[in-house]
């Protein structure tokens, strides 16, 4: 589905923007200590009663404050919806900014997936009620995974914009070479810090285990994770995503995903596109409310 209609597209965004600027958001920002004693933290605002949490989910090495779940965010509580917006802590205590290639990266995505566990049980204990998880690019993974293995009751959809394309991160032959290194090191233990190209990184420093866990995904195991979904799942892409494969959208329709096409949008959502996306979310909301 292609969206295209750009006068309706221009009223509806001076009528998001108007509700945007007129509406402030109250939010709070809410810590708590994961299993490991780090401090995880997440921006919280309360929405109507009788509407959905949104959880999202940013993408790679990002916060809570990177523009395309930000903004959702906020278009998302404007609407009337509660939000509950982590940063993923990616190991380090009240992790306020986006990490650096360079950094020492000593965290996997299990522990990512994990920690959208920790907050969904944290909304349980506090804010009881249904549940959608919004997420973004490498987020979308990570919300996939939970989906797909137990995840709360609650939840009751995934909303997956930019859902990532594994294969178009290196060339396979370079990833399979890296890959094999980093699970031979696995194999015998070493922990040692290792510097492979990953995704936008020409150098990702991290450990074999922590490389692995992030770089082992192909388009073949994300598909068949998008099976395994224990709950609706909506894709979302930009049509102008050069960072994905031209045939990806179709990958995923081809085995029964539904997929749905911002026209021109890139793999951010950014410009004019946020306020596309943004409508383009709550129709999916109100669509997936009314066949309750």
């Amino acid at each position: 589905m292609m969206i295209s209609n750009r006068f309706s597209q221009l009223l509806l965004t001076l009528g998001l923007l108007t509700v945007l600027i007129s509406q402030p958001l109250v939010a709070e920002t809410i810590e708590a200590k994961l299993p490991s004693g780090i401090i995880a933290s997440a921006e919280l605002h309360v929405g109507k009663p009788g509407l959905p949490m949104i959880v999202l989910i940013h993408g790679f090495m990002q916060t809570r404050e990177f523009p395309t779940v930000n903004r959702l965010a906020e278009g998302l509580g404007s609407a009337g919806y509660s939000t509950l917006s982590p940063t993923l802590s990616l190991g380090i205590s009240r992790r306020a900014r986006s990490l650096p290639c360079e950094a020492i990266h000593r965290h996997t995505l299990e522990q990512d997936v994990a920690e959208i566990d920790f907050w969904m049980d944290w909304i349980a204990r506090h804010k009881p009620g249904p549940v959608v998880l919004v997420s973004h690019s490498y987020g979308s993974l990570q919300s996939l995974l939970y989906a797909s293995n137990k995840p709360s009751a609650a939840l009751r959809q995934v909303i997956a914009l930019s859902l990532v394309d594994a294969e178009r991160q290196a060339p396979s032959l370079t990833v399979n070479t890296m890959l094999g290194d980093a699970k031979k090191r696995i194999a015998r233990g070493d922990k040692e810090l290792v510097s492979y190209p990953f995704g936008y990184c020409k150098k990702y420093v991290s450990t074999p285990q922590g490389f692995y866990s992030y770089a082992h995904w192909t388009r073949a195991d994300i598909l068949q994770l998008s099976r395994k979904s224990k709950v609706p799942l909506e894709v979302v892409m930009g049509g102008g995503d050069d960072r994905m494969g031209e045939d990806w959208p179709e990958k995923l329709r081809t085995i029964g995903n539904h997929v749905q096409v911002i026209a021109g949008a890139n793999h951010f959502f950014d410009a004019e596109h946020e306020f596309e996306v943004l409508d383009l979310t709550l129709s999916l909301l109100n669509s997936s409310r009314e066949k309750k």
